[in-house]
């Protein structure tokens, strides 16, 4: 059936050694089972932010399946098929939305988002089940779930259900942002200086949207690697160092009123300009 989850492949071991400030986060997932999903992030930045997702799901062709989805949609994926993994990388990363299996190889789903819940995480959760009775549905809401979608689903409701998550959080991109004379628009990925257009790589993308949501708060460089990649990915601070200079030149050569500025030691912001 069209819009249906289909069989993909590619696994990887994640937690490996990044960088040395990511050696604790790595730790702590290091051996952890992860999909691989190598997708040009470019093909579809085009349904909001694109966010860090944390995935718990043990059926590996499902796994597979969503992570690759989403990962066409923009958003970086760390997908896990045990209770303990997803706790574990829960704790230690800046997941944007969580999707959650209740039946997982050593325990249950909702058990998971009961304990991230009394641990004072609040990171909005979909609830995924096989189960359609009202009983379970009311458990998964009750254990703290904001969201519950039974199986088998369309892949295009469970994007339109994370998308409603994120609006609940009050973390939605509006229509047009501008600041300066730069003019972006979230739904399209197409930027704009003055009335001149800038072509823009994914990672530049991604980069431009999260500087643009933290407004007038620094991004500090680990927390801005952190939201452009998956545990999966090969990373380090001179990879995002490299976007940045590359997004930076990109403005300043078509005229921007805005500075992408780096505050040593501390990260990167957007500053508009007199020019």
């Amino acid at each position: 059936m069209p819009g249906r989850l289909g069989p993909v492949t590619g696994t990887k071991l994640a937690g490996r050694d990044r960088s040395t400030r990511r050696s604790s986060e790595a730790s702590t997932v290091a051996g952890v089972l992860c999909c691989k999903v190598r997708v040009d992030r470019l093909t579809r930045l085009r349904e909001g932010w694109p966010m860090r997702i944390l995935l718990a799901e043990d059926d590996r062709q499902l796994a597979d399946a969503l992570a690759r989805r989403l990962a066409e949609a923009g958003h970086a994926v760390d997908v896990f098929p045990t209770v303990a993994d997803a706790e574990a990388a829960w704790t230690v990363a800046p997941y944007d939305l969580a999707i959650i299996d209740v039946m997982l190889k050593d325990g249950d789903g909702r058990a998971l988002v009961r304990t991230v819940r009394a641990a004072g995480q609040m990171t909005p959760t979909l609830i995924l089940t096989a189960r359609d009775e009202i009983g379970d549905r009311v458990a998964g809401l009750d254990a703290g779930a904001d969201d519950y979608l039974v199986k088998p689903f369309a892949t295009d409701e469970l994007l339109a259900r994370l998308r409603a998550l994120s609006r609940r959080t009050g973390d939605v991109a509006a229509p047009v942002i501008r600041i300066g004379n730069l003019t972006y628009r979230p739904a399209t990925t197409t930027l704009a200086v003055g009335d001149r257009s800038v072509r823009l790589t994914a990672m530049e993308h991604a980069a431009l949207h999260h500087l643009l949501r933290a407004g007038d708060r620094i991004t500090p460089k680990q927390r801005m690697g952190e939201q452009l990649y998956s545990f999966d990915d090969d990373w380090s601070e001179n990879a995002v160092e490299s976007v940045i200079h590359r997004l930076r030149k990109k403005l300043s050569e078509a005229g921007a009123t805005v500075e992408l500025k780096a505050m040593r030691g501390l990260g990167y912001l957007l500053v508009e300009t007199l020019r």
